[in-house]
């Protein structure tokens, strides 16, 4: 049972997600190592504040000082979620798609390191919207390893919008976060093996 363990700590359990990626990335792109803040994460062309039923383009860009984008390759890729409102986009692009309640990129958005989307507001400006984006800068080595995330949460308030907005950190992951994590990639590396063995 040991040396399973072992194994299943060196053995990859996820190769990359050129093709999008679902809710396997609702709490980040865990299959790619750590969140790295050498990622950065910008969302382009929303409001201070949205008015109701209204519709913003808007842009998520990914940049990497330390994985530049390697030309006619695999660039990056990303993973949105909404609170509420709802999401459109350009299907004639080719690069974003939605999947399991959120937004990702395409095999042809896998491509590029920006992708372009429009937010339609809610009827209720008088409370808030979260975005939240995982942001994957990718290395083109057709695989998970070396690769550098990260996310960011956006909290845009409805202009009829009264009091504080709560903390706009969603990269707080508590040491349990961590734990159930690790326990489920020993889990399912232990089933891979198991099912591989078969």
């Amino acid at each position: 049972m040991l040396l399973l363990v072992v194994l299943a700590l060196v053995i990859p359990v996820a190769t990359s997600a050129p093709r999008g990626i679902g809710t396997s990335a609702n709490a980040g792109c865990l299959c790619h190592g750590e969140l790295n803040t050498n990622t950065q994460i910008e969302i382009e062309g929303l409001p201070e504040a949205f008015e109701s039923n209204t519709t913003y383009a808007f842009s998520i860009e990914v940049i990497s000082v330390k994985i530049p984008p390697v030309e006619g390759g695999e660039q990056g890729g990303f993973r949105l979620l909404i609170t509420d409102g709802t999401i459109e986009f350009n299907a004639s692009e080719g690069q974003v798609q939605k999947l399991d309640k959120g937004w990702t990129h395409t095999e042809a958005g896998n491509a590029v390191r920006s992708w372009n989307l429009t937010f339609v507001s809610p009827d209720d400006n008088a409370s808030y919207v979260d975005f939240t984006v995982y942001g994957n800068a990718v290395n083109a080595n057709q695989a998970s390893s070396g690769d550098q995330w990260n996310s960011v949460l956006f909290r845009l308030p409805g202009s009829s919008y009264e009091g504080e907005l709560p903390s706009n950190d969603a990269n707080q992951f508590s040491p349990m976060d961590y734990s159930v994590g690790l326990v489920s990639l020993v889990l399912l590396s232990y089933l891979l093996i198991r099912t591989l063995r078969n």
